[in-house]
């Protein structure tokens, strides 16, 4: 009998843990689909309308801000760390889709390394940059940034291309 007790509060607490996980169609893009490069604005080259499903799932939850940025209506996490902004196409010499989180860099490179099942590889801070990356293919790299100072915000992104 308490055997079945103990199945029924296991099946109970796994049925709440279904019902407060988000469900998405598993072609449906999301921010960590695109920072960890599964999804892309290059795949949609030929077939627009995922990119535009997404584009509008963004515009939804985010607020675009006068600098050129997206920011969230109402909390928003991504991999676990809170989100603060979000960069559609290009930052600085890198095109591709990225995302500002609030934490420290090691917390971000953890979560992005779990996340593609890779780890990334650091170079050397530079100008004051501390940074990873991972090509996981061709137009598809895998980069966390950060300030080397006591920065509380981290770069996550999928880049496509670098400006020399």
């Amino acid at each position: 009998m308490k055997l079945a007790a103990h199945y029924a509060l296991a099946l109970s607490a796994f049925s709440l843990f279904l019902a407060a996980t988000p469900v998405h169609a598993a072609s449906e893009a999301t921010l960590e689909s695109m920072v960890t490069c599964h999804d892309s604005w290059l795949d949609w080259k030929d077939n627009p309308e995922p990119g535009k499903k997404f584009l509008e799932t963004l515009h939804a939850a985010y607020t675009m801000h006068s600098e050129g940025y997206l920011v969230p209506k109402s909390k928003a996490t991504l991999l676990g760390l809170p989100v603060t902004r979000v960069y559609t196409d290009s930052v600085g010499m890198g095109l591709g889709f990225s995302v500002v989180v609030a934490g420290k860099f090691d917390a971000a490179q953890k979560a992005v390394e779990k996340a593609i099942g890779k780890s990334l590889k650091c170079e050397p801070d530079s100008d004051g940059m501390h940074a990873c990356e991972a090509e996981l293919g061709p137009k598809k790299t895998v980069t966390l940034a950060s300030d080397t100072g006591d920065s509380q915000t981290v770069l996550v992104g999928c880049f496509y291309y670098y400006e020399k």
